[in-house]
């Protein structure tokens, strides 16, 4: 697999870990134990600086290039769904924090208004990145070229994740630790 592939595939390996995080505090929330809000907000907080600036970017250039190839041509119903994809979830992450935070501040909510969302969320986007590695990823890899790739190297920023490679601890201090703590789970 290419590097930036490569990369792509580890986000979404860290993705997965925290929608596992994620489902197991909407099962705690479910059964009427205390609940991290904190750590819950954190967390889309991060999903969302994360694929809004750095992930998403990357594939959607990705797949800018891959997708204008002849041999991508039958395949534009599923780059338009992907593009697609990447705002809607951004926007579901955005409107999950929000509830989360509302929540936080006082706002009526109740526990099944607030799993709900949170479940269609996880929902979501295990079914997207299912997808993207299944369907879209083999397909980008076999469209483009070495040359394709150099390029893509070049022209990509390669920015660090701040949870799981240069940790910014004043960000995401609870998010960091928490995960260290759970590290074998």
């Amino acid at each position: 697999m290419r590097p930036l592939l490569e990369k792509l595939h580890r986000d979404h390996i860290n993705l997965s870990r925290l929608l596992d995080l994620l489902s197991k505090e909407l099962d705690a929330l479910y059964a009427g134990h205390e609940s991290d809000f904190d750590l819950k907000v954190e967390m889309l907080d991060y999903i969302e600086h994360y694929a809004e600036q750095v992930h998403h970017p990357t594939e959607d250039q990705i797949n800018r290039v891959a997708f204008r190839k002849k041999s991508m041509k039958d395949h534009h119903a599923l780059y338009e769904r992907i593009c697609k994809e990447h705002g809607d979830l951004i926007g579901l992450a955005h409107t999950f924090r929000e509830t989360l935070e509302g929540a936080m501040q006082g706002e009526v909510l109740l526990r099944e208004e607030v799993e709900t969302r949170g479940r269609e969320f996880v929902a979501l986007q295990r079914l997207h990145l299912n997808l993207e590695e299944h369907e879209v990823f083999p397909l980008i890899d076999e469209a483009l070229s070495d040359k394709d790739w150099a390029k893509l190297e070049q022209e990509i920023a390669h920015i660090d994740d701040p949870v799981f490679h240069r940790q910014d601890y004043n960000r995401f201090r609870s998010l960091i630790d928490y995960l260290k703590a759970h590290e074998d789970e």
